[in-house]
């Protein structure tokens, strides 16, 4: 009878632990969906609102910048109130501010509203990355906060999906709302999963409740701030291109004349395909090869592909630019820009790990939103050609700083 109450007891766990999984992947889902859907609604949008170039940095670095304050904030409310309470609060923002976006009358009420929006998205980071890591045996972390992050790739690809969906069924005046609005649904099916399954909360955070309690201020202890900087700095590197140039790509394919709109955002979404080609690399190497290794073989590469674009990218014809392109999501997503997500959990005790993930997510919204608002005035000045160098350049301090800093966390038992 024991025997099968301890099988029984097992089932719950791994039930919970696929539950909070599916939890994570929906927080991800919406930060790849929310910040990749702007980009094809601005097809519509620009001519509709009036967008100038500046106006359009704005817009796409807003969500940024609600990110910036939901990483802050979340991580330290996930760490005091606890994971559950923290998602289910997280979830609630997004689903509201989603919706409010889509009924915005103004280019400003689309900026403030995506910033608020943005909170709750930022929340989901260091919200989802611990909740997983608390939970999973550190023979299989890896993987299972990848499969985690994969819905940031599930999400940037169904925006194409849904994008090309909309311009194809509604005329553009209300296209771009129903792409904007529509970011509100993953919310709410979080929000129903948490409720309805009643998920648990990490046993690691209540066990870590009884234990000391470490002030924000220790991040940049002596016995952290080597970490902390491993977490931060090529997090924030990293979003310069994948935020910067990703948002770019249907601009970029416009300007090489890949086909009209339509074309633009059919290739975008091939271009996600190849991001979960780089997620599934990750998936089955992350535990054998070693976060850090992936890190630095993913920056390099990376900066060599942009270097490429530099240098070559004008004698590229189009169709040679995308092949490009692909192998460059392939490199992003089987290294850093999953890697990134999880050491930042990894390297701080559950004590501070919620804090310290939320505080390199808040620095890599920096980075993300300077290559949202910076990058466009770049290209629209002096060419894509000079944005390509600018973050080949930030790929390779990047691998520089992951080689000199981070330690590997791979198959460690995370401390309380």
């Amino acid at each position: 009878m024991r025997h099968a109450d301890t099988n029984l007891s097992l089932a719950m766990m791994d039930r919970d632990r696929r539950r909070i999984l599916m939890v994570a992947f929906l927080g991800l889902f919406l930060s790849g969906y929310n910040n990749f859907i702007a980009a094809i609604a601005l097809l519509d949008m620009k001519a509709q609102l009036g967008l100038t170039s500046a106006s359009v940095g704005v817009m796409l670095a807003s969500v940024f910048v609600g990110m910036f304050i939901g990483g802050l904030a979340f991580g330290h409310l996930a760490d005091r109130w606890g994971r559950r309470p923290s998602v289910i609060a997280a979830m609630a923002c997004i689903a509201l501010f989603a919706i409010l976006s889509g009924l915005a009358a103004s280019a400003w009420q689309v900026i403030l509203l995506r910033l608020l929006m943005g909170v709750g998205i930022g929340a989901g980071y260091p919200i989802g990355a611990t909740y997983v890591a608390d939970i999973s045996p550190s023979a299989t972390r890896g993987a299972n906060m990848t499969l985690a992050f994969c819905g940031w790739g599930f999400g940037a690809l169904a925006c194409g999906v849904v994008g090309w969906w909309c311009t194809a069924l509604f005329p553009a005046a209300l296209a771009w709302r129903v792409m904007l609005a529509s970011g509100s649904l993953p919310a709410l099916a979080a929000l129903v999963l948490i409720v309805r399954c009643r998920l648990p909360e990490s046993h690691a955070w209540k066990h870590s409740q009884a234990l000391e309690k470490l002030p924000y201020r220790a991040l940049i202890s002596t016995d952290h701030r080597r970490r902390t900087a491993a977490a931060i700095l090529p997090w924030f590197l990293m979003d310069l291109p994948v935020y910067g140039v990703g948002l770019l790509i249907p601009t970029l394919l416009l300007q090489r004349h890949v086909g009209g709109a339509h074309t633009a955002i059919v290739t975008t979404v091939a271009l996600g395909v190849f991001t979960l080609v780089g997620f599934g690399l990750a998936f089955i190497s992350i535990d054998r090869l070693g976060r850090r290794r992936l890190q630095i073989i993913g920056f390099v590469l990376m900066a060599v592909l942009f270097i490429l674009l530099a240098v070559a990218g004008q004698k590229m014809n189009s169709w040679l630019l995308v092949a490009v392109f692909a192998l460059m999501q392939v490199c992003i997503n089987a290294g850093p820009n999953t890697t990134t997500w999880i050491v930042a959990a990894e390297v701080f005790p559950t004590r501070l790990r919620a804090r310290g993930q939320g505080s390199a997510t808040a620095f890599s919204r920096m980075g993300a939103a300077c290559g949202a608002f910076g990058l466009p005035i770049i290209d629209a000045h002096a060419g894509a050609f000079a944005v390509f160098a600018i973050v080949g350049g930030a790929s390779m301090v990047a691998a520089l700083i992951t080689w000199r800093y981070l330690p590997e966390t791979a198959r460690l038992e995370l401390t309380h």
